[in-house]
């Protein structure tokens, strides 16, 4: 005689079946929300209202939601971050990859939401830098002797320098764009005059870092721009290494 199955993993089963695109926790809710009202209790047309209330939305697929999902209510499941619930050996290990392409990439959204942030502030900060001498005085710009004209000079191509490898980290330009942009930058002498003045900030840098990878490539273009007086087609010198 087959062992029979308990209720509340029968209805997990049909709700991951008829929802397979649904978390498991969410398909765990659910469930505990189907037996407690079918099995422990006469059910009402409350009840009806209220599972559609908290389940609909995260039940269906995202792309066919018509309302954003909203926070738990009290009582209910809170997932932790970086914490995946534990599945049951039933789940099949295709929705396991499922849910693990789509954890990774909300990490990916939000470390680009993160670098979009932090370069927003940046440029705020520099472009306040460039308005008063005196916060200019607290950013970086190597000798302290640089002159106020100087100095305003480099603090520009440093929000130039900054955009451009933000623009490179969030996926707005690839990297042979950013290549491209870069050897225009750099083409201007006042460009790598703050280049070399600003190296020993760059030395500390470790060397898997994306911003290092990106010094490495200016690095060639400058030296390459310092080894002659000016390229006759500048706008090709020092080819983009592969990333």
């Amino acid at each position: 005689m087959v062992p029979r199955e308990p209720a509340e993993r029968i209805v997990e089963q049909m709700l991951a079946t008829s929802f397979p695109n649904a978390p498991y926790s969410t398909i765990q809710g659910a469930s505990l929300a189907v037996c407690d009202v079918g099995l422990r209790r006469a059910p009402t047309l409350a009840d009806v209202v209220e599972f559609e209330r908290r389940f609909r939305d995260r039940l269906l697929p995202e792309e066919s939601r018509t309302a954003v999902t909203t926070a738990p209510e009290p009582g209910e499941e809170e997932s932790t971050a970086g914490v995946t619930p534990r599945r049951p050996l039933w789940w099949p290990p295709a929705r396991r990859r499922q849910e693990q392409r789509h954890q990774a990439e909300n990490r990916e959204a939000r470390r680009h939401s993160a670098l979009l942030a932090a370069g927003q502030r940046d440029i705020e900060l520099l472009a306040r830098a460039l308005e008063d001498p005196e916060l200019a005085d607290t950013i970086y710009t190597g000798e302290n002797d640089v002159p106020p004209g100087k100095k305003r000079q480099f603090l520009f191509v440093r929000a130039m320098y900054n955009s451009i490898l933000l623009a490179w980290m969030t996926g707005a330009i690839v990297w042979k764009e950013l290549h491209g942009r870069m050897r225009v930058l750099m083409r201007q002498p006042v460009a790598r005059e703050y280049w070399a003045a600003t190296q020993p900030e760059r030395a500390s840098m470790p060397r898997d870092a994306d911003e290092a990878q990106v010094a490495r490539a200016v690095d060639e273009i400058v030296s390459i721009f310092e080894s002659v007086d000016e390229p006759e087609e500048w706008w090709i010198v020092g080819e983009p290494p592969r990333e």
